[in-house]
């Protein structure tokens, strides 16, 4: 097992603490794009709880056209934001170089790179610039023989690769990305506050949509992508659907008009309601009774998290480090990412949704034991500590 990173009670870092070793610092975070995403809003989440502690946080795009809407979400939190764009769909040999000039001009200390673009362009940035560089890989996607190559390649140059499950660590080292020693996991984390549950709300939410107040509400939240599965879930839950059961779909993405046509063109499918893309997501989630995802692949989804620590029980596949975040049977529903078991163990869901409210509080507290923000956050600043000062 992949060594997580966890603080004793002498390391364990109030919020707003400086630590030894010339902190606070300089850390700039490099994503490929802005954009609303599970990785995406991680990064904001870190890198606030960093700002916070009173280190100095920049967040780089690397999209080729605007750098995404959550670039609003990190100037809030009082982050930096910098453009360098990747030029053209094509590897970009000047980016690196481009990167290194923002990192010395800014005077990075930390380089933290997020998933397989930035890895391949920020690591030699953070290497020539002479900063510590961690990586942190959020999910267990292959890809073509050339970007593995690159990938491998780039591994060399970090100092720390972080996977975010063990499922994610073990598929590091099946890949060969990187050797054990460099490899830690550190578990993703939210903000606690924010997500909570709120009865006061679940009125409100259902007024909006049209959704009788005793009525059953299964929910996803995630990017509409052909691997998030999320036509999975539809067909699985279709044949249930009536005017006490309704399924919520919050967020877009390139698969959404085939969600609604699929919706559209079942009996039931009036009972299936799109929210689109919202920045209320811990508001909407109020408004369910049981959380669904249907991924084909994950890493440790923070969509998972925050329905949890909402007090919602959790229909998923068993996929990536889901399986260490849902206890089947007491925080949730497990199943295979096959139709027939995942079709099957939704409908022993509903079957007893008397066990509902028992099982959301059971997620809760699980949620405010293992994944708050302020952890991610101790965890990390333990890794960039013990690496600057070469332990």
């Amino acid at each position: 097992m992949i060594r997580l990173f966890r603080l004793s009670r002498m390391t364990a870092l109030s919020p707003g603490a400086r630590v030894r070793y010339g902190w606070p610092v300089v850390i700039a975070h490099v994503l490929s794009s802005f954009r609303v995403g599970g990785q995406e809003v991680m990064a904001v989440e870190l890198a606030s709880r960093q700002r916070a502690r009173g280190n100095k946080v920049i967040a780089v795009s690397l999209a080729q056209s605007e750098p995404g809407p959550l670039q609003g979400a990190f100037a809030r939190a009082g982050v930096e934001t910098a453009h360098v764009p990747r030029l053209g769909p094509r590897f970009d040999p000047s980016l690196p170089f481009r990167l290194a000039v923002l990192f010395r001009r800014k005077a990075v200390d930390v380089v933290h790179l997020h998933n397989h673009q930035p890895l391949i362009y920020g690591a030699f940035a953070g290497r020539i610039s002479r900063c510590t560089t961690v990586t942190t890989r959020h999910g267990q996607a292959g890809g073509p023989r050339r970007e593995l190559w690159l990938r491998r390649q780039a591994a060399r140059l970090v100092d720390s690769f972080v996977a975010v499950s063990q499922e994610v660590a073990s598929n590091t080292l099946a890949l060969g990305l990187v050797p054990e020693r460099k490899l830690a996991v550190i578990e993703n984390g939210i903000d606690l506050r924010r997500y909570e549950p709120r009865p006061e709300q679940r009125s409100e939410v259902r007024a909006e949509f049209g959704l009788p107040e005793n009525a059953r509400v299964i929910g996803t939240v995630c990017r509409l992508a052909e691997c998030k599965n999320v036509s999975l879930l539809l067909r699985s839950a279709l044949p249930h659907l009536g005017a006490m059961t309704h399924v919520l779909i919050v967020g877009d993405g390139p698969e959404r008009s085939k969600l609604e046509s699929l919706a559209a063109q079942h009996p039931q499918g009036r009972f299936v309601h799109f929210a689109g893309q919202r920045d209320d997501v811990a508001r909407l989630l109020n408004g369910l009774d049981l959380f669904a995802l249907s991924s084909k692949t994950e890493g440790h989804p923070l969509a998972v998290i925050e329905a949890m620590a909402t007090g919602l029980p959790v229909l998923a596949t068993s996929v990536g480090g889901i399986p260490d975040m849902v206890e089947d049977g007491s925080t949730g529903f497990l199943a295979p990412a096959e139709e027939s078991a995942y079709a099957s163990r939704l409908a022993q869901a509903l079957a007893c949704d008397q066990s509902w409210p028992t099982m959301g509080r059971a997620a809760r507290a699980a949620a405010s034991e293992r994944f708050s923000s302020e952890t991610m956050a101790d965890r990390y600043q333990k890794l960039y500590e013990s690496l600057r000062r070469g332990s």
